[in-house]
């Protein structure tokens, strides 16, 4: 009984599609779904986007008026790169925008409202969040991408319509490593302090400094006793000063940086270093702190950022 329900309803499916086909053959064409391929551009200044940090895309469609029509999704994306595309088909005619989230979002990002409703939620409605319980993140989250198209002027016909969405990355690599510390048997962690987890749908930050969280990442020892560790950390800005960046031992309970008048400022730091940097571009920070003198009696620190020496407003080394 129900191997005959599947066979009529295939029929009838395809008995409405081939009706739909029929009446796209005639001069009017204003209500015939188009076919639709969206590609996405990559950067070509800055740091590149690694191919194997993108295996899944979700695109979101809204109409003219803002709201939600659908989504299409790509969560088995193989060896990304410029010939890759979304097959849209489907959308009638009209102008809509495009927006798209890409990597691997799965697990540690979500979309609010949850579930979307179609012609109910709004482009203003929507909003990206990095998942996440309670004020610290210790696992290290996935990179995340952002493509906008604010315009797509989506025609009939039978010949195939091509998009292009340029591909931004989102997160951001901070990697910490020390030199001239004394080894020792105590254990370290490397925390940012950020309120950066919301984002709506053109980008912008939902910044609500009451509602701060911590990433944070156990620091490993090399050979000699020298400290690294990496996180991944969401959309660095230079007009945000709030990435508080620390290294803490938690085997006697004492921050070993910040130390003396520095404040830790993730920001600022990477702009005394070098002030003319392009956070949209520049997404890979490697930070060396030099340590120098004796832990009884304090230990002062010089810091390098991607090769760039940290200097204080006088144009001095920080010390």
């Amino acid at each position: 009984m129900k191997t005959k329900y599947n066979i009529l309803r295939k029929t009838a499916t395809l008995f409405a599609c081939i009706l739909l086909l029929a009446s796209c053959l005639k001069e009017d064409l204003s209500n015939c779904p188009a076919f639709i391929r969206v590609y996405f551009t990559v950067p070509t200044e800055g740091d590149a986007i690694n191919p194997d940090h993108v295996d899944r895309m979700n695109l979101y469609v809204f109409d003219s008026e803002g709201y939600y029509v659908g989504e299409f999704i790509d969560s088995k994306i193989t060896g990304f790169n410029a010939d890759y595309y979304i097959d849209c088909s489907g959308l009638l005619p009209g102008k809509y925008r495009f927006i798209a989230w890409g990597g691997k979002d799965e697990r540690d990002y979500i979309t609010n409202p949850l579930p979307f409703e179609k012609g109910k939620t709004t482009f203003d409605d929507a909003l990206l969040i990095l998942e996440h319980s309670g004020s610290v993140v210790s696992t290290v989250p996935h990179h995340i991408f952002y493509a906008e198209l604010p315009v797509a002027n989506v025609i009939a016909g039978n010949n195939i319509q091509y998009f292009y969405m340029p591909l931004v990355q989102v997160s951001n690599t901070i990697n910490i490593h020390t030199v001239g510390l004394p080894a020792d048997a105590c254990d370290y962690v490397f925390n940012i302090t950020d309120c950066n987890s919301t984002y709506r749908f053109d980008l912008s930050f939902v910044s609500n400094t009451s509602d701060s969280f911590t990433y944070t990442a156990q620091c490993t020892k090399d050979e000699a006793g020298q400290l690294h560790a990496t996180l991944t950390v969401l959309r660095l800005s230079a007009d945000r000063h709030t990435p508080q960046l620390d290294i803490f031992n938690t085997t006697n309970g004492k921050t070993l940086y910040p130390t003396g008048s520095q404040l830790g400022d993730l920001i600022g730091l990477i702009l005394s270093a070098y002030p003319k940097n392009n956070f949209e571009t520049t997404h890979t920070y490697d930070i060396v702190l030099t340590f120098k003198g004796d832990p009884s009696t304090g230990m002062s620190v010089t810091i390098s950022i991607n090769g760039w020496k940290v200097k204080d407003q006088n144009n001095q080394l920080i010390d």
